[in-house]
């Protein structure tokens, strides 16, 4: 692509975080189990009443969150080879972050939400200078939580619950 390189192992790490973000929602959208962590979600008592195990349901969603914070732990090593004991600590709170700008609870709003980080990081360091690339992603948390804390899709959510 015009001197760019691209290597192997930077396409396995985008292909997978893609194929892992369409097994995610296509998980929770379509399978028995997903139909119970978002019934849980909205109403446990009501999901109770319904026949919904939860503790069968909350296991379940901790060990696919796992898996998926796993596998991501391993991409992001393949990406930058390179760890160390606090490799995390930013990468969950530029999670939140992302998150929270999609709308909690909202599983394509949280990879928009992460897509715009992205972005928004990558220009703020090139118009600031690297050394502010965290203090953007922070302020753009602020922001959102100031003028839309239910994020750029949250608010869907919020209806449907009503």
């Amino acid at each position: 692509f015009q001197g760019a390189i691209i290597s192997v192992d930077k396409v396995v790490v985008v292909v997978a975080a893609v194929l892992m973000m369409i097994a995610l929602d296509r998980f929770v959208r379509v399978s028995r189990l997903g139909r119970g962590i978002r019934a849980v979600a909205q109403d446990a008592e009501t999901a109770t009443l319904m026949g919904v195990n939860i503790d069968r349901v909350v296991m379940v969603t901790f060990l696919v969150g796992g898996m998926m914070a796993g596998a991501a732990a391993m991409l992001y090593g393949l990406f930058f080879e390179l760890t160390q004991y606090n490799v995390g600590f930013l990468l969950g709170i530029k999670a939140f972050t992302a998150a929270v700008l999609g709308g909690i609870g909202n599983i394509r709003g949280a990879l928009l939400g992460g897509l715009l980080l992205g972005l928004i990081e990558n220009y703020g360091a090139s118009v600031f200078g690297t050394q502010w690339l965290n203090v953007v992603a922070f302020s753009v948390l602020v922001l959102v939580l100031m003028f839309r804390p239910t994020g750029l899709l949250g608010e869907a959510l919020t209806r449907a619950r009503a």
